[in-house]
């Protein structure tokens, strides 16, 4: 959904040769191919020749093309984690979209803009964005596209720990791919399926989707969505089965994949996951040093949640040695980070190591304000539960009512409909007898004027 489909040119001097015999619309073809083609390798090129077919599109105000410049455009800047930059060009190519009438593509912006908000770890945003981009897939009925989005609202519940509304959306969208015969997104649906699973403890389900997951990308040569499995295997393999030498080379054999592919989110996702796995093994220099890697990633993506994470692991190996001072400052920031951002897992989690701090240093000030702060926390959360439940129970109440009704209204139409045959049989009756009396009286009549 997020990138564009360009075809893979290697050859840029026979397209810049091209593009000075061309004019026109094909012109403009050319440079978003050219700009396409500098993605990987000069930043600077890649965005003066996208600025040039938007000139030209300008010019013969076809928004189309220029929406369509525009958004690959945004898709380098992702790529390279130009946040801000992406952010600005996926807004203008929203709005040549929205000129041109093209719903599809306005919606396919939105996705992306959504996915930028995803990374900035802003949920609500993200999920608004995402909501308004399912609207307009909707409309422009993309099922391929409309699978995309379903995936990413899925992400977000996922963020939220709402499992079964993540779980749902995976579903929804597997369905759509399957009925379009999408093998990648149907392999991406069974990636995210298995992390739910595994969320759940049901690891038998998890490792059985990993698995059909590995098939299909294995299939279809995406190294990006098959490094992604491996990690979400090695992170199986370590977390429950304790296999760690499994896990480390599974860890490795994703890495790889992501530099090749210069994926620095999963980069700093692998990193962060290794550094726990070396610490299980007691192994701290080691995973100090891969924590450290996946830091400088997450401070250059400025991935708040990603850094919030990072520094709780640091926080657990610090603890792990009884360096109370240093655990309390990885602690501290991961906990200050993780209210900035509404994390309540990480903050009710952050505020008991913490207290265990407070607890193992004799530190009374602090154990009695982390106290209240992680009773509130965990108070917080119970009510949260209690009011999902409320509404489960609500929800089902007014099911129920609805059904009850239902039913109460086919009961009556039913002896309506009794009676309406009883009328029937009594008028059929009534009428009966009376064209018997008329047929006796016509037979009375007849004899009388005879005799």
């Amino acid at each position: 959904m997020l990138f564009v489909n360009a075809e893979n040119i290697t050859g840029i001097d026979s397209l810049e040769t091209s593009i000075s015999k061309a004019s026109g619309l094909e012109k403009i073809a050319l440079l978003i191919q050219l700009s396409e083609s500098y993605r990987n390798i000069m930043y600077d090129d890649c965005i003066i020749n996208g600025q040039k077919a938007v000139i030209l599109a300008q010019k013969i105000n076809r928004p189309d093309l220029e929406g369509k410049a525009y958004k690959s455009m945004g898709v380098s800047c992702y790529m390279l984690s130009n946040y801000k930059t992406a952010l600005d060009f996926f807004q203008k190519a929203y709005d040549s979209f929205k000129k041109s009438g093209n719903i599809l593509e306005q919606g396919n912006c939105l996705n992306n803009i959504g996915l930028l908000y995803d990374e900035w770890s802003n949920y609500p945003k993200a999920e608004s964005y995402y909501t308004q981009a399912l609207e307009l897939k909707t409309k422009a009925g993309d099922k391929s596209s409309m699978a995309t989005t379903l995936i990413n609202l899925g992400n977000i519940n996922y963020y939220k720990f709402n499992y079964q509304g993540s779980l749902d959306y995976y579903y929804r969208a597997k369905i759509l791919f399957e009925e379009v015969n999408d093998k990648e997104g149907i392999g991406q649906c069974l990636n995210n399926i298995a992390i739910i699973y595994k969320a759940w403890g049901n690891v038998t389900q998890a490792m059985k989707y990993l698995q059909e997951a590995e098939k299909f990308y294995t299939r279809t040569g995406n190294e990006y969505e098959l490094s992604k499995v491996y990690t979400n295997m090695a992170d199986t393999y370590c977390e429950q089965y304790k296999d760690y030498k499994q896990g480390i080379d599974l860890y490795e054999k994703s890495l790889l994949l992501k530099k090749k592919l210069g994926d620095l989110q999963g980069m700093a996702m692998v990193y962060n996951n290794m550094g726990s796995l070396y610490g299980n093994m007691e192994n701290y220099k080691k995973a100090t040093s891969l924590f450290k890697e996946s830091r400088q990633l997450y401070t250059k993506l400025n991935s708040v949640s990603g850094l919030v994470m990072v520094d709780q692991n640091e926080g657990k190996i610090a603890l792990l040695q009884k360096n109370y001072q240093m655990a309390k400052k990885f602690f501290e920031r991961s906990l200050s980070n993780s209210i900035k951002i509404n994390l309540p897992e990480y903050i009710s989690s952050n505020q008991e190591y913490l207290l265990k701090i407070a607890a193992a240093t004799c530190n009374y000030t602090d154990f009695s304000n982390y106290y209240t702060q992680f009773i509130a926390g965990k108070d917080s959360i119970v009510n949260q539960l209690n009011r999902a439940r409320m509404a489960e129970i609500e929800a089902k109440y007014k099911a129920e009512e609805q059904l009850n009704e239902t039913l109460t209204l086919k009961e009556r139409n039913e002896e309506s409909l009794k009676a309406i045959h009883h009328y029937r049989l009594l008028l059929a009756g009534f009428i009966g007898i009376i064209v018997l009396i008329l047929v006796i009286l016509a037979f009375y009549l007849w004899f009388k004027q005879s005799k």
